[in-house]
């Protein structure tokens, strides 16, 4: 009991074998049911009035939790036995920041209950932690010093912080599963959602397997997640981004997801979509090694458009090596990208090199499925680049197609040329029923792909045959 991993990884299930939530307590039990037992030392809040003063807090209050989680120098968990939900904390100066390990539950408060679905969020949560837009700049932050901190955020609404809801510049394995940030009527926006930089690492945002681990990202006005640090290996999965609690209406984020120089991340099973630039940005050198795969970009779990006012995906400054959508020698993944105001997945002029989009599926969007270097069709160059965005790599050129009967299929002609010369290509096909309006594309299924090597001079023949 307690005795396993601290954390709750993505490849292992999020309830025991009775449908116990893991994790209770300060690591998971090991073996097939999670016990009840709780060891984590711990602090009830039982009040709301908050005094601003760090040194010598309102007694009860979160704030004097938080001090007192920091002292306790073990694993801490802060709970709520307040008397009414919902309920309003108004934070009017910073809380303490956390340097120990702490847990900060609103799912002890009586009242809430858990998200249930995927692509809304019907969660109750009684807790509003209220910054009112006057220049606190956080709800939660974790400092770059704080190198052994561990920071644990269920079942809160946060809202009206002037930097990030949640900031989180040192320490590890930091939780951030379950909560609402922003889309509240009547309160000031914050300026980020989450925010991972500086020194801290290995963060999850969200989760797999379990509904109640779903956070709501919107109405932020630079960006709902912003990764930033150099460590990278955050995990971000399964959070509505961009909506109302409806999952349907509209409360957009700056950008939905922003990387900037943070290697090695994995963004999964997201809804993303109304923001007022891309849905998803990669920004910088360092941004690379990371992975999108089954976002759903620009519609809503309805079906229903919800376009990001630029790209649903775009990189820029140097960002490369990343994977959007199937990995190179895989079919699975695949990012449905829809009814964004520009490309489906923009690799723009300051984009880095080897960044593959595979089996993708795009759907009205303005602009092409997936564009390299300046907006709109570019034609082919006649040799092997060596700078720009994906080194500004030729596109296939079909030929022919014919169609047979008997069986029914289709094979499909065509050359690459102006590539790299001895060198292995995946090719990706896609079906349409529209060529659209530049004659190449802008929407479809992917319906299989093949490998192609080159010859000496950069160029290969291919025929393939789908049914």
């Amino acid at each position: 009991i307690n005795s396993g991993e601290a954390s709750q990884h993505y490849s292992f299930p999020a309830r025991d074998l009775i449908n116990r939530t893991r994790i209770i307590g300060s690591r998971i039990d090991r073996g097939a049911f999670e016990s009840p037992q709780d060891d984590l030392n711990g602090f009830i809040v039982s009040t709301t009035a908050d005094n601003g003063n760090n040194s010598s807090p309102t007694p009860g209050s979160l704030r004097a939790a938080i001090r007192a989680g920091n002292a306790a120098g073990t694993p801490y968990k802060v709970s709520f036995a307040l008397s009414d939900c919902p309920l309003v904390i108004n934070i009017n100066t910073a809380l303490p920041d956390i340097s120990g390990d702490v847990t900060i539950d609103g799912r002890t408060q009586n009242g809430w209950s858990p998200n249930s679905s995927y692509g809304a969020f019907d969660a109750n949560l009684c807790l509003v932690l209220n910054g009112s837009g006057a220049n606190v700049p956080w709800a939660f932050h974790v400092p770059s010093s704080a190198s052994n901190a561990h920071l644990t955020v269920k079942g809160m609404v946060l809202t009206g912080f002037t930097d990030a809801a949640i900031k989180l510049e040192g320490g590890h394995d930091h939780h951030v599963l379950g909560n609402q940030i922003g889309a509240i009527a009547f309160t000031a926006a914050s300026d980020k959602g989450v925010y991972v930089g500086g020194n801290a690492s290995g963060s999850y945002i969200g989760g797999f397997d379990d509904p109640s681990a779903v956070n709501l990202i919107a109405g932020t006005n630079t960006a709902g997640i912003y990764l930033e640090n150099a460590a990278g290996g955050s995990v971000v999965a399964n959070n509505v981004i961009g909506f109302q609690p409806d999952g349907v209406s509209a409360a957009g984020n700056g950008i939905g997801i922003y990387l900037f120089n943070s290697p090695a991340n994995y963004i999964s099973y997201n809804y993303i979509g109304n923001s007022d630039n891309a849905g998803v940005q990669l920004s910088g050198a360092s941004s690379q090694l990371n992975t999108l795969q089954d976002n759903v970009i620009g519609v809503n779990a309805q079906g229903l458009p919800a376009g990001n006012a630029t790209a649903g995906v775009a990189l820029s400054f140097g960002a490369r090596q990343n994977t959007i959508g199937a990995p190179l020698t895989g079919g699975y993944g695949t990012n449905i990208i829809v009814s964004n105001g520009g490309p489906g997945v923009w690799v723009t002029p300051s984009g880095g090199a080897g960044n593959r989009v595979l089996s993708g599926y795009f759907d009205a969007n303005n602009g092409l499925s997936i564009d390299l270097d300046a907006a709109g069709p570019s034609a082919n160059p006649t040799s092997p680049g060596s700078s720009g965005p994906n080194l500004r790599q030729a596109y296939p050129v079909l030929t022919h197609a014919i169609r047979s009967t008997n069986p029914t299929a289709v094979s499909i002609y065509g050359t690459l040329s102006a590539s790299l010369a001895n060198t292995l290509y995946r090719i990706d096909f896609y079906r349409d029923n529209d060529c659209g309006r530049h004659g190449r594309g802008v929407d479809g299924n992917a319906i299989g792909r093949i490998n192609v090597s080159t010859s000496g001079n950069g160029v290969a023949a291919f025929e393939a045959t789908f049914a």
